[in-house]
């Protein structure tokens, strides 16, 4: 779980897990979970791309001060997506306890 102090600064963030991924996957052979952690992996670069497309629209198109456009919610809502992804992937790394070789698609 995040702890959040208010102050970033002062103090560094607890690190996020997500126990049911762990309590999931904890007990699978390594060459079981491997693949599971490639498909995270690739599944992360997609929305990365996703996201980078989606800020490129919103530089292009921007909102007016106070009141975000189309394009800028999209961005915000692909950059979720991007985060909600890292988080079950550093989980399922640190159950795997290592990055796999991963080429690129």
């Amino acid at each position: 779980m995040m702890i959040h102090s208010g102050d970033d600064q002062a103090e560094p963030q607890a690190k996020i897990v997500l126990r049911p991924i762990i309590g999931l996957t904890g007990g699978l052979p390594k060459s079981a979970l491997e693949p599971i952690v490639i498909e995270a992996i690739r599944k992360h670069r997609y929305l990365r791309e996703v996201a980078e497309m989606r800020h490129a629209e919103a530089s292009q198109h921007p909102a007016p001060e106070g009141a975000p456009n189309a394009a800028m919610l999209a961005y915000v809502r692909a950059m979720i997506d991007v985060h909600a992804q890292q988080t079950v992937l550093s989980t399922l790394l640190d159950v795997l306890g290592h990055v796999p070789e991963t080429p690129a698609d």
